[in-house]
This record gives C-alpha cells, sequence and structure tokens, in this order.
C-alpha cells in the first residue's frame, strides 16, 4: 500500500507541474499575441489633431458678460495651430442690450489664441426679428464683428433682402451690405 501511494503523490505532482507549465506558456503565448498588436493608424484628416472630441462646449466671457457660447457635434483640435475644427457648430452672441443671435453651419474654425471663428456650408444666423442665410462667415472677436464675403439673403417680417456681402456689428448692432443690394422693405410689417 505504500508503494501505491507513493504512485499516487508521483502522478499528483506530475499533473501539478505540467498544469503549472502549461499555464505559464498560456501566458506568455497571450503576451507574445498582445505586444504585437497594431495599432491602426487615424484617417488621414485627423493626422494632424492631437485630440479629438464629441459634444464640445466653449463660452467666452469678458468683464463677467457672456459674449458668446459654442455647441459642437465634434471637434478636433489641430496640432501646433491653436485651430478647433468643429462639425455642426451652434453659435450664441449676445448683445449688451440682452439680444441673443444664433448661427449655425456644417462645419467651422474656432481659432482658441484669439477667439476668431470661420464658418461654412449652410451657414444661418437667426434671431427676433430676421434670418440671414449664406455660405461662409467670418467672425472677428476683437472687434466684435461678423462678416460673410459671399451672397447673403435676409428675410423677416420688416424685409426681404440678397446683398453680394456683409458686415454686422455686434456693439452697435448695425449692419452693413456691400454689391448688387436688392430687396424689399415693408412700412407695416406683419406680426
Amino acid at each position: 500500500m505504500a508503494g501505491r501511494s507513493q504512485k499516487i503523490k508521483w502522478t499528483i505532482a506530475t499533473i501539478v507541474a505540467l498544469a503549472v507549465i502549461a499555464v505559464g506558456w498560456a501566458f506568455y503565448q497571450y503576451r507574445q499575441t498582445r505586444s504585437s498588436l497594431k495599432i491602426p493608424l487615424p484617417p488621414e484628416t485627423a493626422t494632424q489633431a492631437i485630440m479629438a472630441l464629441s459634444r464640445v462646449h466653449q463660452t467666452a466671457t469678458k468683464d463677467g458678460h457672456t459674449q458668446w457660447e459654442l455647441d459642437a457635434e465634434a471637434a478636433e483640435l489641430e496640432a501646433g495651430t491653436g485651430k478647433m475644427v468643429l462639425q455642426a457648430p451652434k453659435v450664441n452672441f449676445f448683445l449688451e442690450d440682452g439680444t441673443k443671435i444664433s448661427l449655425t453651419a456644417r462645419e467651422g474654425v474656432l481659432h482658441t489664441k484669439t477667439n476668431d471663428m470661420e464658418v461654412h456650408g449652410k451657414v444661418r444666423i437667426h434671431n427676433d426679428r430676421y434670418t440671414l442665410t449664406t455660405e461662409t462667415l467670418t467672425y472677428e472677436h476683437d472687434q466684435r464683428v461678423l462678416q460673410a464675403e459671399s451672397a447673403v439673403k435676409i428675410t423677416g417680417a420688416a424685409m426681404d433682402l440678397k446683398a453680394a456681402a456683409m458686415r454686422y456689428d455686434l456693439t452697435t448692432n448695425q449692419t452693413e451690405f456691400d454689391g448688387r443690394v436688392e430687396g424689399i422693405l415693408y412700412e407695416n410689417p406683419a406680426l
């Protein structure tokens, strides 16, 4: 019986040793496979981006007053340029009298160092009195000016107007139109 007990101990020791070797070999194979995994490179359009974000929100304030709020579905911050490339930006500009002007576009660029913006693709500006549409628009933050160098169309209860270019000063709340200006101003607009 002592011989049989010895045989069982030897068999158990052999099985345990083989199990330890098998686990060690499996771990080694896992580490080899894991270390040889290749991380896919980002698409060509994102190679300059140092950060990609979804659902972006940014606010610009001056002397405790909000000047604008920006929301975008997605954004990529480019390396070294300070440019944030935006998808579907929505910007609310706030005037000193409390009026809010909303801007939407398909794409845009926010220059993070200056807070200047460029937007393009179905650009739409809207407030409680009118809607302006164009294809491209820039915003100069220091001067608080919206400017369109492409054709603009403005519709509202008091007017229908078209022009080749437009400059809107958010500080004075005045707009200048330039080039092929034509339109209709209504004396008694329907409210």
